[in-house]
């Protein structure tokens, strides 16, 4: 393990506590809530100075963080307790109920702040590696629009619609732009073929769900990714791992891996990997993730000829706000399918563990996909904070929007209740999150023993 990169997700991790923890303090100083405390990480007191009142602290387990309103909420103590305390002016329940809304939104609004100008810097001043192969084809999936076209193996594209190919992934932009204004009107790719060049019209409606237009370049079918989490990690995978066979069938580019894995007739997929000089046997169950079957595994990109893509300001202020709004509908549609059993639980669920593992991995692949990391993470905080669940900041501003419908405080036995239940569901999502974080690591070092 990278110390440098240990630091990094150290690091992130703290930004996304505090920030979300400094919306809250903001808006409480905003509205005269005097803070008591504004605490990094759980458990004793490492360091802390006093400062306007408020008692700063870093604790030692650094998987949250705290801001304790003068007086308390029922995030941190009991209705009983809130409640056999007279109010006086600086007290969290002193103010408005719509002014306790906004300290509670200011959190999550935060989470979202942040996030948008992470991807903004990303598009902006970082820049996105750009994967630069060569355009010769690789594995041309049987059906695809490429087969249909009768492209094969080892063609090179020189030019695509009479533009000369330089940039292929990039230069595919032409040809997408063509087929969703005209489908059935081919376009034309100039194609090198053992030694001659020859013409071939290409068309397909790239609009058909599940559509497969079949024009990858070569890649070797190498591991270079096994995310955290996923069947192959679980399985015993590894980042560098070549695929020898699926199902019994050889295989000898990475798109004939997807192919196979995602068109196998069972979910029990038997592989056999290569591994310095010895060949192993692999089973590993594929999972759906609300798009499709997968095992959680991805290719060895040669990034050597990649090149660095950057947006103009104001393309990149529209561009960070529409992936912010692509990311909040991702999430919510996952939430939505785990909700109703169309995602297994077990499978997709991580915690702090799972989190900061994945954070670790994307830290090694550079630092724009490790800042995407965190403006995805940054992303889940924020609609996860809202989710209208008991002790969360969504559960807090369902009950000071209701005291405010009803012009008066709710009875304290209601909020018992409503606390109570809140922290049984967020107590026992955590506890399975957690759980299944260190099973996962198990199935992996256990497996990885015997390799």
């Amino acid at each position: 393990m990278s110390a440098l990169f240990m630091i990094e997700v150290a690091l992130a991790f703290g930004f996304m506590i505090f920030i979300h923890e400094g919306g809250h303090y903001l808006a409480c100083r905003l509205f005269k809530v005097g803070v008591d405390e504004f605490a990094l990480g759980f458990g004793p007191i490492l360091f802390s100075r006093k400062w306007g009142g408020t008692l700063f602290s870093l604790r030692p387990i650094p998987l949250g963080g705290f801001c304790k309103p003068q007086g308390g909420d029922l995030s941190g103590q009991s209705a009983e307790e809130i409640a056999a305390k007279p109010l006086v002016p600086g007290d969290f329940n002193y103010a408005a109920w719509w002014q306790r809304v906004v300290i509670f939104l200011a959190g999550p609004a935060m989470n979202l702040f942040s996030a948008y100008v992470i991807l903004f810097l990303v598009l902006f001043v970082i820049g996105q590696r750009v994967p630069n192969p060569k355009p010769v084809l690789g594995f041309v999936p049987p059906g695809s629009y490429a087969a249909q076209a009768g492209l094969k193996v080892g063609d090179e594209i020189k030019a695509i619609a009479g533009k000369e190919v330089t940039a292929f992934y990039k230069d595919l932009e032409v040809l997408e732009t063509a087929l969703l204004k005209d489908p059935a009107k081919p376009v034309e790719l100039t194609v090198l073929r053992s030694g001659k060049t020859r013409t071939i019209g290409f068309k397909g409606d790239l609009k058909v769900p599940g559509v497969d237009a079949g024009l990858q370049t070569a890649v070797p079918p190498i591991l270079g990714t096994v995310h955290v989490m996923t069947p192959a990690r679980k399985a015993g995978l590894r980042a560098g791992d070549r695929v020898e066979t699926i199902n019994g069938k050889a295989v000898s580019d990475w798109g004939e891996v997807a192919y196979l894995i995602r068109n196998a007739t069972a979910d029990e997929i038997r592989m056999e990997v290569k591994r310095g000089d010895k060949t192993y046997p692999i089973q590993v169950t594929r999972v759906y993730n609300g798009v499709a079957k997968m095992i959680g595994i991805g290719p060895q990109v040669d990034l050597t000829a990649a090149t660095v893509e950057r947006h103009g300001f104001l393309d990149s202020l529209t561009l960070a706000g529409k992936g912010c709004w692509g990311l909040s509908g991702k999430i919510l549609d996952g939430l939505g399918k785990l909700v109703t059993g169309k995602v297994s639980l077990k499978e997709s669920l991580g915690g702090p563990v799972s989190i900061m593992r994945m954070m670790y991995q994307n830290a090694s692949s550079g630092l724009a996909d490790f800042l995407g990391t965190v403006a995805v993470i940054s992303m889940m905080l924020f609609i996860m904070n809202l989710l209208p669940l008991g002790i969360v900041d969504g559960g807090q501003i369902v009950l000071c929007a209701i005291e405010g419908v009803k012009r008066g405080p709710i009875p304290v036995k209601v909020l018992t209740v409503y606390q109570n239940v809140g922290v049984f569901l967020i107590g026992g999502l955590m506890l399975f999150a957690v759980l299944n974080d260190f099973f996962g690591i198990y199935l992996e070092t256990f497996r990885s023993q015997f390799r």
